[in-house]
C-alpha cells in the first residue's frame, strides 16, 4: 500500500521536523506532526491520500525528548474531529528519530506506544484507519494499525508529487537504483535505469485513442512503461485511416474499437507493456471516472473540455498528475497564421486548464447538451463558443505526442527547465517554453481552494451522474 502526497504538503512535514535534524544540535529532540488521509480504494493501485497536515502548536506536544515524543490528548482530538468534518479515512502520526540517517526504524518505544494509542483511536472512529510514520535524515518507515489487529501492515512507497514525481521507500531505508530492461538501453542517456524502472511499474491512462493518443500509446510502450489504461469509445471510421496509428481498413469494415486495434498491436509488440481498454472509455460517466484513479499519472489526448474538467478534478483529488495534449490552427479569413501544439502539466501547486484558459466554463456546459440542444442554445446566443472540428493533422500531432513523452521522462528524472512552465508551446518557426501568466485563482473550485489536494473520493467529479454540470460550474 502506498502513500501520496503533494510537494507543498511534503515541505510542511519536513520543516515541522526539521528541528531533529540540525547538525549544529548535539541532543536534538524529536519533532512530528499528523498528516489527515483520505483513501483510494480502486482495486488495481489501492492508496493513501494526504489531503491536510496538521503542524502542533503550543501544548500540543505534552512530551518531547531525543528518544520520545507525545502528542497531547486535546491535539489528537482536534485531529480526529478534522477527519470526521471532512470525511476523511483516517490520520498518520509523523515523528522523527534524530539520530537515524540512512536507515530508521520503529523503536522498542513505539512498538509499545503506537497499539495502545491505535486502539483508543479505533475505539472513537471504528471505521477509521490509523498508523504513524517515522523519519531518519535520508529515510522514512511507515505502518498502519487495522482494527481488530495486534500486529501492523507496513507501508511500501511514498509518492511526492510536484515538480517532479519522486518516490520514496517507506521501508526504513532509501530505494535501490533498479534497473531496466536491457530492450531499452539506448534510452539511458536520458532517462537513467532508475526512472526506467519506475516507468516500469507505473500505470499510465491515455484518455482518448485517436491521431495523438495512438501516437501517445505507442511511445509509452516503447519507452517501457508497465501498463497503459486506454479510455475510448470511438469505432474505427474512414476518416481515422489516415492519423490513427495501426488502423487498418479491415477494421473499419468490422466496426472494431480503435482501442481494441492498439491493444493487439502492443500485445503482438513483445514489448513488455501491458494495454488495458476500460469498457466504455467516456471518462464524462462515473464508473469510467472511477477508473483513472487507479493510474498513477494521466495523458489527456481529447479535443473536448468536459473529459478535461474531470481530468484536473481527478489530478488534484487524486494526487494524479495530467498532461493535457493540444493542437492549435491559427486563422484569419482563410489564411493560415500559426501551427501550434501544445503540452500542459497539471497537478497539485499547478493552476488547472480552467484557470489556464485552456478549459472554458462554456464549451464543458454545451457539451454536457444533446446534439439539439447545443444548437437550440447556439443559435439562440446563449453561447459565444462555436463548435469546431478540431485540426487532426497527423505530423501535427506527433509532434504534440513526441513532446509529451519528453515531458513525462523529466517528471520522473527532471532534466528540462525546473520549474517546468504550466504550458509549453511549439510553432513551426520557433519554440518557447512559457510561464503562464495568471495566478491559481483563490475561488476556484479546482486548483484555488486547497479544499481537493488528495481528498480522493471525498468530493465528486463532474461526471453523467453528479450534480448538472451547469449547477458545479
Amino acid at each position: 500500500m502506498n502513500l501520496r502526497i503533494s510537494e507543498q504538503h511534503h515541505k510542511l512535514v519536513r520543516q515541522a521536523t526539521s528541528a531533529s535534524f540540525r547538525k549544529e544540535a548535539e541532543l536534538p529532540p524529536e519533532t512530528g506532526c499528523i498528516l489527515l488521509i483520505a483513501d483510494n480504494e480502486h482495486p488495481e493501485n489501492p492508496c493513501f491520500l494526504v489531503t491536510e497536515v496538521l503542524l502542533p502548536g503550543s501544548g500540543d506536544v505534552a512530551e518531547s525528548s531525543t528518544d520520545g515524543l507525545v502528542f497531547s490528548a486535546s491535539f489528537l482530538r482536534r485531529a480526529l474531529l478534522r477527519v470526521r468534518e471532512r470525511r476523511l479515512a483516517g490520520f498518520l502520526t509523523v515523528h522523527t528519530h534524530p539520530l537515524a540517517d540512512e536507515r530508521v526504524d520503529f523503536s522498542l518505544y513505539d512498538d509499545a506506544q503506537d497499539p495502545k494509542l491505535m486502539s483508543n483511536l479505533h475505539e472513537l472512529q471504528p471505521t477509521g484507519v490509523f498508523g504513524s510514520l517515522v523519519l531518519g535524515r535520508r529515510a522514512v518507515a511507515g505502518r498502519i494499525w487495522p482494527v481488530g489487529h495486534d500486529q501492523p501492515t507496513f507501508l511500501d512507497r511514498l509518492m511526492i508529487i510536484g515538480e517532479a514525481l519522486e518516490t520514496v521507500s517507506l521501508g526504513g531505508e532509501p530505494l535501490g537504483a533498479g534497473t531496466a530492461s536491457e530492450v531499452f538501453d539506448r534510452a539511458l542517456a536520458l532517462t537513467g535505469a532508475g526512472a526506467l524502472s519506475r516507468l516500469s511499474e507505473m500505470r499510465i491512462g491515455v484518455v482518448g485513442a485517436g491521431g495523438t493518443g495512438s501516437l501517445v500509446i505507442e511511445l509509452l510502450a516503447r519507452a517501457g512503461a508497465g501498463e497503459i489504461v486506454v479510455f475510448d469509445f470511438d469505432v474505427a471510421e474512414t476518416s481515422n485511416l489516415n492519423r490513427v496509428l495501426h488502423l487498418r481498413e479491415e477494421d473499419v469494415l468490422a466496426g472494431r474499437l480503435k482501442a481494441d486495434r492498439l491493444h493487439q498491436v502492443i500485445t503482438e509488440s513483445a514489448l513488455p507493456t501491458r494495454l488495458t481498454v476500460v469498457e466504455g472509455g467516456n471518462i464524462t460517466h462515473a464508473d469510467v471516472a472511477g477508473e483513472l484513479t487507479g493510474c498513477d499519472f494521466i495523458v489527456g489526448c481529447v479535443d473536448c473540455d468536459w473529459p478535461r474538467l474531470v481530468m484536473c478534478e481527478v489530478a488534484y483529488q487524486f494526487l494524479i498528475p495530467v498532461i493535457d495534449i493540444g493542437t492549435e490552427i491559427g486563422f484569419s479569413d482563410t489564411q493560415v497564421q500559426s501551427i501550434d501544439t501544445r503540452v500542459s502539466l497539471v497537478g497539485p501547486g499547478r493552476p488547472c486548464l480552467i484557470c489556464a484558459g485552456v478549459v472554458s466554463r462554456d464549451r464543458v456546459r454545451l457539451e454536457g447538451y444533446s446534439g439539439s440542444e447545443q444548437d437550440r442554445v447556439l443559435k439562440m446566443g446563449y453561447s459565444a463558443d462555436i463548435r469546431l472540428k478540431a485540426p487532426a493533422v497527423m505530423d501535427l500531432n506527433m509532434r504534440a505526442a513526441s513532446m509529451a513523452m519528453l515531458v513525462i521522462r523529466h517528471f520522473l528524472q527532471p532534466y528540462l527547465l525546473t520549474p517546468l512552465p504550466h504550458t509549453i508551446k511549439e510553432a513551426v518557426t520557433n519554440f518557447s517554453m512559457r510561464a503562464l501568466q495568471h495566478a491559481i485563482y483563490g475561488d476556484c473550485a479546482i486548483c484555488g481552494t486547497g479544499e481537493r489536494i488528495g481528498i480522493g473520493n471525498g468530493e465528486r467529479l463532474t461526471t453523467r451522474t453528479a450534480t448538472p454540470v451547469s449547477d458545479r460550474l
